[in-house]
């Protein structure tokens, strides 16, 4: 599955960004080296994403192609992918949490407003 299928996934699984995100979570890191940066290729529309959801995907292709070692794809830098506000994982208002996800959070997401602490795309 591409990034830029994550969209249509959602939808077709009743809204399960999670699920869809996941999924192709696995399958990158199951791909080889080439197949990586076909995956984060193509830009994906926003569809029935939550603004918080889409811009995750650009913060993820940039960090994924990052630490594989490639040139992340020309589209994770379109201004949509930038939060107007800071977004916090689980929505937390805890002032010391915010803190510590500001913190760990890879720059990659820091750059968009989104701080989701640096565990943000392990898969167990």
């Amino acid at each position: 599955m591409k990034i830029s299928e994550i969209p249509e996934v959602t939808a077709e699984c009743d809204n399960d960004f999670i699920f869809a995100f996941c999924t192709f979570l696995d399958e990158f890191y199951h791909a080889d080296g080439g197949e990586k940066e076909l995956l984060l290729a193509d830009k994906p529309e926003k569809g029935v994403l939550k603004i918080k959801e889409f811009c995750m995907l650009a913060c993820a292709a940039h960090k994924l192609a990052n630490d594989n070692k490639f040139d992340p794809p020309e589209w994770v830098y379109d201004k949509k992918f930038i939060l107007k506000t800071p977004a916090y994982a689980f929505d937390t208002k805890n002032k010391e949490y915010q803190k510590l996800l500001k913190e760990t959070t890879p720059a990659e997401y820091k750059t968009r407003n989104l701080f989701y602490g640096e565990n943000v795309l392990k898969r167990v």
